[in-house]
């Protein structure tokens, strides 16, 4: 029988969590005295659905190449997919389904830009969630991570990926939300998920959007 290969991450959790990564990767995230049998076993039990996942992952990144902003290449914009036309326009803007893009704009324009709109949205709805949440934070910063989509620092200080641009403002506020909430819970304790889930009941729903949606945010430069 074949065995599934898969990294292990430990860490100060009670369960054992498997996880698809963007490229059909199997990832196991464990507590930090799970013995090796007994993450076997678990990976064994669950190899059908390991499989299936890994499948349905592997077939969607097929469809779905990094984008080079190149013209009639689609690219999402706060959830919603564009397509990209180049053309005699002063700045980027939309039309209907189509994100309009100076002709004279490199690659690196464009990426400025989304990480100028990332920063104003960031320390917009940063602001918001601290103040429904009752706490303070140090600093909103952009982070060019591509696996990790926030952070929050040992003094409070806010990483976030410039990526989040391009989900649905509900999948940016589940991440506003979760390093907000490590202001109080330094882990990923249940203390912490209810935190999370006073602010956000429905946040498993974005989690899901994320993991199926991430290579549609993978951007080449």
């Amino acid at each position: 029988m074949n065995k599934i290969p898969y990294k292990i991450v430990r860490s100060k959790r009670k369960s054992i969590a498997l996880v698809i990564d963007s490229d059909a990767y199997l990832v196991v995230r464990a507590p930090q005295n799970a013995s090796e049998s007994v993450i076997v076993d678990f990976v064994e039990k669950k190899k059908r659905w390991i499989t299936e996942k890994q499948q349905q992952v592997a077939a969607f990144g097929e469809k779905h190449s990094p984008v080079i902003f190149n013209n009639g290449e689609s690219i999402l914009y706060l959830g919603n997919t564009y397509t990209i036309l180049k053309g005699s326009v002063p700045a980027i803007q939309f039309s209907s389904s189509n994100i309009l893009i100076p002709e004279e704009y490199l690659r690196e324009d464009v990426i400025a830009w989304m990480k100028d709109e990332a920063e104003k949205m960031l320390i917009e709805r940063v602001s918001r969630y601290a103040g429904l949440m009752g706490v303070t934070y140090s600093s909103v910063r952009l982070s060019e991570a591509k696996v990790r989509w926030g952070s929050c620092g040992k003094k409070n200080n806010l990483n976030f990926a410039w990526r989040l641009i391009m989900c649905p403002i509900a999948v940016i506020d589940y991440v506003v939300v979760h390093e907000l909430s490590h202001i109080a819970y330094k882990n990923h304790s249940s203390s912490f998920w209810a935190r999370v889930k006073t602010v956000l009941p429905n946040y498993k729903e974005q989690q899901e959007w994320l993991k199926v949606n991430r290579k549609l945010m993978e951007i080449i430069y």
